[in-house]
């Protein structure tokens, strides 16, 4: 899958996220209608949000999703002096995204997943959200790869 195409799956799941975030789980009834609908109303990325990115992005959500608790868990230790429902519902759901990847797929670099959630937050969060994201994750990664016994710069 091209970088690009997964750039644009990872902001589709953001934004299905956020919607998982304001309706609970209720939304996960609605989930395969709302990616069919973004290429509907988004013919300008027919080719970059091929059939296996819609996938992507609507497994990202929807493990996000699940996940949450445990996820919302790690980022209250990693986000000092944050709660996590204090936190934008943009900025939330980025970390939320970003740390289901670095935990379930592993294949993923994790320099690759801070730097897309950056770039997310960046396109969709107000100023400060790209330097909060990058702190948030940069402390998440650490205590990942402590977990899991790899040291600092390579991938879990």
């Amino acid at each position: 899958m091209a970088a690009m195409g997964r750039r644009e799956a990872r902001a589709l799941s953001m934004q299905a996220l956020c919607q998982f975030d304001v309706q609970g789980d209720a939304f996960a009834e609605q989930l395969a209608q709302f990616l069919a609908d973004y290429r509907a109303y988004h013919p300008e990325s027919h080719g970059m949000l091929r059939p296996e990115l819609l996938d992507f992005a609507g497994r990202l959500a929807s493990g996000a999703w699940r996940e949450r608790v445990q996820i919302d868990r790690r980022l209250a230790s990693c986000a000092q002096n944050w709660d996590v429902e204090r936190m934008t519902l943009v900025d939330r759901n980025i970390l939320r995204l970003a740390v289901y990847e670095l935990l379930q797929l592993p294949e993923t670099p994790f320099q690759v997943v801070i730097n897309e959630a950056v770039e997310l937050a960046r396109a969709f969060g107000d100023a400060s959200s790209p330097s909060f994201v990058n702190g948030v994750l940069d402390a998440a990664w650490k205590e990942i790869s402590a977990e899991c016994g790899v040291s600092g710069g390579e991938s879990v």
